[in-house]
């Protein structure tokens, strides 16, 4: 009887076999429907035109949809690779948003390229759509995937009907409550979702962010993709510097508000040693570090997450070293000199937002050939919505890199702002940018090689710059594909460039107060001009400046005097009426700086006036409260 059931079993099997089928779904094919990451084809061994490579982290996932003629039980494979240092890295397999195997194993291969085949899993699918996905435990995310295999009868890979998750967090624990409904571990894609944020006593709620952005306390959307959503509360008094524009005042190509704040929240500290800054640049916790004095070396300093590294004296300097922003948010670098680095980047930022570099001098020299040093500035890695302002670039070759090949498609993602930056004796890279969208306006180019090269589809809008002694002031050049540019009110002198193809950018923010005309940017930002010294040599020339501007509540003006004579600086409103007179008497030739407290005017723009014999000098500044 017990024999007579193994035959007849047997041939049940068999004859079963003959009835299904094997169907393979490649990545990029019908019923391939997402993976957490990317998909690659700079590895061998794998079938088809690519293999799916997730990125790091638990949750991390990746699903396909087929369809099934009736319910039944099918067996899944997947041709994987899992090399590196690390382990197995076994995953969840959920059908229809419902657990099906708590844990499929991925062993470990030996390496990237040795591909191997799992061991058959039978699952029950329901007629119709079925929805298959793998789900990481381990934090190193899961294994490179050829494909999945699905023997079954009756089924054809068909449109992803995906199943996704929402994760919502918030920035301090006891800043606020937030709610979500409906609240479910799975989310069909397409389904409403309604997120609600609630601050307590002493904090307000700034935003959502993360792959949900929003400046409103209630917030529905449709759900398309794994989300990650933090929930950002602030002390009641928390502000942003009201000199920061950019870029790296949004979260979106809408222009959602991100208060960038830095290391606001937390201590100031000052360093006096590599020791120092280690400690304080690479903590979790958030600090305003100071520097005051030169430090040495040969080496590169991590900056994470909410941090404020300010020079707080002319003396601040990094020389030989260079700042490493990676996998951060939250950062600001201000009034530092930097130069000399090699073989790394003097400043270099990887998978990072929300990040201000401003009143900086970077540079090295053009004695070691084009290879020794490095970029000045390298930012990469699908790193996003970054201000550079109010710095100086020069002495260098290859001095601004915005993505770092022609294959790094994730960084069509990057949103860069570049404001009254002053690039002298540079040979290129001015900056060199591919995939993503730029937004150049008013800066100072002077004696350099190349400038802007829009590469690979990137777009970036050229808005009154100022152009002398340059070879090829815009470019698209070097990549398979060029980029596309916009230009606006720029003064090219004797510099080549071109004007196609053109693209538009929608600039998210606000920034046209702050513009200055072009023809004032080489006095505004070029030569002595952003050094001027009380105590410095005789002035050549009349100059005069104002920072910080933007301004709240008081802006220091210097000026310059290259001969004796009588001196007038008032102040006017954008309607013409005169609010000051801050200096109105005979001085020597020299440099000289005077305060003007706006503590009692309003909020707007405001006209700095400077006369002294036959010179006339008029400025802009703006107030913000």
């Amino acid at each position: 009887m017990n024999f007579i059931f193994r035959i007849t079993l047997l041939s049940f099997l068999i004859f079963n076999c003959l009835l299904s089928q094997e169907l393979i779904i490649q990545e990029e094919e019908t019923g391939f429907c997402f993976v957490d990451g990317i998909i690659q084809t700079d590895t061998e061994g794998y079938t088809g035109n690519g293999y799916a490579n997730p990125d790091a982290g638990i949750g991390v996932s990746m699903a396909w949809n087929i369809m099934a003629e009736s319910a039944d039980t099918c067996y899944l494979r997947w041709r994987y690779a899992l090399g590196g240092s690390i382990g197995d890295r076994p995953a969840k397999l959920l059908i229809n948003g419902m657990v099906a195997i708590d844990t499929v194993e991925f062993f470990h291969t030996g390496t990237w390229t040795n591909w191997t085949i799992t061991d058959s899993i039978g699952v029950y699918l329901a007629q119709g759509s079925n929805n298959i996905r793998i789900e990481a435990y381990s934090v190193s995310g899961l294994a490179n995937y050829d494909y999945i295999s699905i023997i079954g009868s009756g089924i054809v890979a068909s449109e992803c009907n995906n199943f996704y998750t929402l994760n919502i967090d918030k920035n301090i624990d006891e800043a606020g409550v937030v709610t979500i409904n409906p609240d479910q571990d799975y989310y069909e894609e397409g389904t409403l979702i309604t997120i609600e944020a609630g601050p307590n006593s002493g904090y307000f709620f700034q935003s959502w962010s993360g792959d949900i952005t929003s400046e409103e306390l209630t917030h529905s959307f449709l759900i398309n993709k794994n989300s990650e959503i933090t929930a950002i509360f602030l002390p009641e008094g928390t502000s942003m510097d009201t000199s920061l524009i950019g870029y790296a005042t949004v979260q979106d190509n809408e222009g959602t508000e991100y208060m960038l704040i830095g290391g606001k929240m937390g201590s100031t500290v000052e360093a006096n040693s590599l020791e120092d800054l280690n400690t304080y640049l690479t903590s979790n916790d958030p600090y305003i570090v100071t520097l005051s004095k030169q430090i040495n070396g040969a080496e590169n300093i991590t900056v994470s997450s909410n941090k404020t590294f300010l020079g707080i004296t002319d003396s601040a300097y990094l020389k030989g070293i260079g700042l490493e922003i990676s996998d951060a948010r939250n950062v600001i670098v201000k009034n530092l000199k930097i130069s000399h680095v090699t073989p790394q980047d003097a400043v270099e930022i990887n998978n990072s937002k929300n990040v201000w570099i401003d009143h900086c001098d970077l540079f090295s020299d053009q004695d070691h050939g084009t290879e020794y040093y490095d970029g000045l500035l390298d930012i990469k890695n699908a790193s996003s919505f970054i201000t550079v302002s109010w710095s100086r670039f020069h002495d260098h070759y290859k001095t601004i890199l915005i993505s770092s090949g022609d294959t790094q498609v994730a960084d069509t993602t990057t949103r860069i702002t570049f404001h009254h930056n002053y690039f002298h004796n540079c040979e290129s890279r001015l900056p060199s940018i591919r995939f993503g969208k730029a937004h150049i306006f008013n800066n100072y180019y002077k004696d350099c090689g190349t400038a802007i090269n829009s590469r690979m589809g990137a777009c970036v809008r050229v808005e009154k710059n100022y152009f002398e002694n340059v070879g090829t002031a815009v470019m698209m050049s070097y990549s398979v594909e060029g980029g596309y540019v916009e230009l606006i009110d720029n003064y090219f002198g004797t510099s080549s460039y071109a004007t196609s193809p053109v693209c538009i950018l929608l600039i998210p923010y606000e920034y046209e107060q702050y513009l200055n005309e072009t023809l004032e940017l080489p006095e505004l930002l070029g030569g002595d001009a952003t050094s001027i010294s009380e105590n410095g040599s005789q002035p050549a020339d009349y100059k005069i400046l104002n920072y910080p501007n933007p301004f709240n509540p008081e802006t220091v003006i210097r000026y310059s005097l290259p001969v004796h004579g009588h001196v007038n600086i008032s102040i006017y409103s954008v309607l013409g009426q005169q609010v000051a007179t801050l200096v109105s008497e005979y001085k020597q030739a020299g440099n000289y700086t005077v305060t003007w407290d706006a503590s009692q005017n309003s909020s707007g723009i405001y006209f700095y006036h400077f006369k002294s014999n036959n010179k006339v000098i008029t400025r802009k500044m703006v107030l913000i409260k």
